[in-house]
């Protein structure tokens, strides 16, 4: 559809201009002929031939003109006598018969086209320039005047490789077996001007559907792209699901089948994995609740003034446990408050420290820093990189660098869009920083 649009474009503007330049070839054709008029015109007026006989009167069949309008000839009788004769094949009787002047002066003009074999270029070209300002033609232009073949005159160098259009004239008036040529600079740049609003509109037609087209297409690809995470994100919260619920059922039909001797030590032990499968199922739920909270801007932030060093701090002892890991914290600060949701916020920061561990190296370190604007934390692992082609999409909602399919580490793809509306909420911003090191970096405004 693209190539068909610009296709059709291209061929009109094409039309367009050679519709344009035709235009401009034939005003200047016109501008010469009407200079031609007129420099004979004045070349009458100066010159009226007084003993010129004027007849008006039907040719008789040994004269016919080769035209049906209305046609000034003359003649000589052997006695050398000058007849003008007005041929007026449609209605003889018309007042422009009676007009002597008129016709007086059209013969003088006939006469001086055949009686002067040469013509004045520079005179003549007067007129052209005369013509050219009235018809807004704004280029140089040459004269070249030939009789029976060879140049009699010519007027600014016709010779000029610039020179590569020229018009021949068509005038009546020119002398027997002559013609006169005018020669003028390639006139591309002047049509393109003439045509430039056609030009304009056509090229934002173009524009605009071209763009509408990969619109629309990249709508598609965003929808493909859609599809693709939403059946991850299916893939991934059922086996999160499944987990909990396979082990809850289990350990129910443990108790019920397998401690028929009623132990209280078994019982204890079913309860206790039960609880905490029904406790991993209940965050996983309440962090899709919040997800879709932040979309429908319902959570509210309960800010406190908070120490942050103390509240990290909690945050790698908890995962230190579980990870072998080697998590470490800097800071040149002991204490640092700040006012903060203290549970979002440490929702945020354990995100974080759960995906280097999961995704990154064998060591995460902690820097954080409060200057006199803002606190800055940044978590950085030594894993591989993050490529470029995911770096800015790792923030979207449901989005997880493909693995081909395949689940290594848990996990659904919302912690880091969670993350990032937490810290916005906050006010502040969270980045990916490609250093050596696989860095997140938060900044909180100070107050």
């Amino acid at each position: 559809m693209v190539l068909v649009t610009i296709s059709i474009q291209v061929y009109w503007n094409i039309q367009n201009y050679k519709t344009n330049k035709q235009q401009i070839l034939n005003t200047v054709q016109n501008a010469l002929e009407n200079s031609i008029n007129n420099y004979y015109n004045d070349k009458a007026r100066s010159n009226m031939n007084p003993h010129i006989v004027i007849k008006a009167q039907r040719i008789s069949n040994e004269i016919q003109p080769n035209s049906n309008s209305d046609t000034i000839l003359l003649y000589e009788k052997p006695e050398k006598e000058k007849y003008l004769i007005f041929n007026d094949s449609i209605n003889p009787s018309r007042d422009s018969l009676l007009d002597s002047k008129k016709i007086k002066f059209l013969a003088e003009k006939t006469l001086m086209s055949i009686r002067e074999i040469n013509i004045d270029l520079k005179k003549l070209s007067r007129y052209l320039n005369s013509e050219f300002k009235n018809k807004n033609l704004d280029f140089d232009y040459a004269l070249l005047y030939q009789r029976k073949g060879q140049i009699a005159s010519k007027y600014n160098n016709p010779g000029n490789r610039d020179f590569v259009f020229s018009v021949l004239s068509k005038s009546s008036y020119l002398p027997p077996q002559s013609e006169l040529k005018i020669l003028f600079p390639d006139i591309f740049f002047k049509t393109l001007k003439v045509g430039l609003t056609g030009i304009l509109i056509s090229s934002i037609f173009s524009l605009s559907i071209i763009l509408c087209l990969f619109y629309l297409l990249s709508i598609i690809q965003k929808q493909k792209q859609l599809a693709i995470i939403k059946n991850d994100f299916i893939s991934n919260i059922s086996h999160e699901l499944k987990t909990p619920i396979s082990v809850v059922s289990s350990a129910l039909e443990g108790i019920e089948k397998f401690n028929t001797d009623n132990e209280p030590e078994k019982t204890k032990k079913y309860v206790t994995i039960s609880k905490l499968h029904l406790s991993k199922l209940h965050q996983l739920i309440e962090r899709i609740l919040e997800t879709s909270a932040l979309e429908s801007n319902e959570l509210h932030l309960q800010k406190s003034n908070t120490e942050v060093i103390d509240l990290v701090t909690h945050i790698i002892e908890k995962f230190s446990i579980h990870t072998k890991k080697k998590i470490t914290m800097n800071s040149l600060q002991s204490y640092i408050y700040i006012l903060i949701d203290r549970f979002h916020f440490e929702n945020v920061i354990s995100n974080l420290i759960d995906n280097a561990i999961k995704y990154g190296g064998n060591e995460i370190i902690i820097n954080i820093e409060q200057d006199d604007k803002s606190l800055n934390i940044e978590i950085s692992d030594n894993g591989n990189p993050i490529e470029k082609l995911h770096q800015q999409k790792i923030f979207d909602k449901f989005y997880r660098i493909p693995q081909n399919n395949i689940h290594n580490e848990k996990g659904f793809g919302i912690g880091l869009y969670y993350a990032k509306n937490i810290i916005s909420k906050h006010n502040g911003t969270l980045e990916l920083i490609a250093k050596e090191l696989t860095t997140f970096k938060i900044s909180i405004p100070n107050g």
